[in-house]
């Protein structure tokens, strides 16, 4: 019987269907244990959320800690990360349990309004104080309340950068003033923004400075990648060819989401041998379906900034986009424009900036858009 699509590309679906991580999770799992808060940081897509959920898995299953998820990613304010707080807990600590019962009679003293959400259906908390001090208090006594669990917490706050745009300047004091004092949580501090959550983390002038340890998430390695797509794909009998496989991992760049996501629509398609020719296929239909999207893209960015987005995206890695060479192949100005080019796509979060062996370089962020431009004339 033909098992469900094992190439997820949203969510977490249990340990059958997560590929590797075993370093990272371990890394993880030993920080947890030991004391050790942990920031964890890759560009979008790359897995963060997925590895958080496969580590509270194992957690769950040895029964040795609480482990909580909150993702703060929609949030804009003190308010607004409270809520989250308070929601995240509500939902990790079912409400007969000893510790739910607790956890509902101080909610009941904070007197908040409950409700579901609209998409997930799952309970969430809203607090309206009509002052900052208030939500300050409520922070407090929420953190307090998971430090007086009688099982180590470990607490996940994904996109943990978003409280630098919080128009509370005081807010990363506030956090690290009660992180400090708590015995019994750990906290995965997760996001997408190397440059924030290092400028958060290593400043020696800002509160969470030297803090945690540093995990960077970066790419699965091809060969471990390859044997997971083809144990699942054997499993369910179907032939995937050798070159379908490098091709899957040279068109993707054994980026986590682009991975699952042609392997996806493979599974899908029904075929029981896959050929090269089939993976060129898919991923070709893959960025026709996407052709709208990107053309609106344009619309978004000065000429300038397009050509830059199209050079990047024809280079792949571009290591000095101020040299001579590169100005000069692509036909894209001065210096000083380039340089004002670049910013604003780092805004925009069309464009990144990693480092590797070679140094630093900037990559387009949506790797099926970066493959689209590539074909551009």
């Amino acid at each position: 019987m033909k098992e469900r699509n094992p190439f997820i590309i949203s969510g977490y679906s249990g340990p059958e269907f997560f590929c590797d991580r075993e370093k990272e999770t371990l890394t993880l799992i030993n920080n947890a244990a030991n004391g050790v808060n942990t920031t964890l940081i890759s560009i979008r897509r790359m897995g963060k959320s997925g590895l958080i959920w496969h580590t509270f898995d194992r957690l769950n299953r040895s029964g040795s800690h609480t482990c909580i998820y909150s993702d703060i990613y929609a949030t804009q304010d003190l308010r607004d990360f409270t809520n989250k707080l308070g929601s995240a807990i509500l939902r990790a600590l079912p409400e007969k349990k000893p510790a739910g019962k607790k956890f509902m009679s101080l909610l009941k003293g904070l007197r908040p309004v409950f409700s579901y959400d609209a998409l997930s259906g799952q309970p969430q908390v809203s607090f309206t104080f009509a002052s900052e001090e208030q939500y300050e208090q409520s922070i407090e006594s929420l953190f307090r309340f998971l430090d007086s669990q009688k099982q180590p917490v470990l607490l996940a706050i994904d996109e943990f950068q978003q409280i630098s745009s919080y128009p509370e300047k005081n807010m990363e004091a506030l956090l690290r003033s009660q992180i400090q004092t708590l015995e019994n949580v750990n906290l995965i501090f997760s996001g997408s923004s190397h440059h924030l959550l290092s400028e958060i983390f290593s400043n020696g002038k800002r509160p969470f400075f030297a803090s945690t340890q540093f995990l960077y998430l970066k790419e699965i390695e091809r060969n471990i990648y390859k044997d997971f797509i083809k144990i699942h794909m054997t499993r369910n009998e179907i032939k995937i060819d050798d070159e379908a496989l490098d091709y899957i991992m040279d068109f993707s760049r054994a980026h986590t989401f682009y991975t699952q996501s042609i392997c996806n629509r493979l599974f899908a398609s029904g075929l029981r041998r896959i050929s090269i020719d089939a993976v060129i296929q898919v991923c070709n239909r893959l960025l026709e379906e996407y052709e709208q999207l990107f053309l609106q893209y344009r619309n978004l960015l000065t000429p300038v900034q397009w050509n830059i987005l199209e050079a990047i995206a024809k280079e792949g890695r571009v290591y000095k986009p101020t040299a001579k060479v590169f100005l000069e192949k692509y036909k894209i100005g001065i210096p000083a424009n380039i340089q004002r080019g670049l910013e604003s796509l780092l805004k925009k979060e069309m464009i990144f900036r990693e480092n590797d062996k070679n140094g630093a370089y900037y990559s387009v962020y949506d790797l099926f858009l970066s493959r689209w431009l590539e074909n551009l004339e």
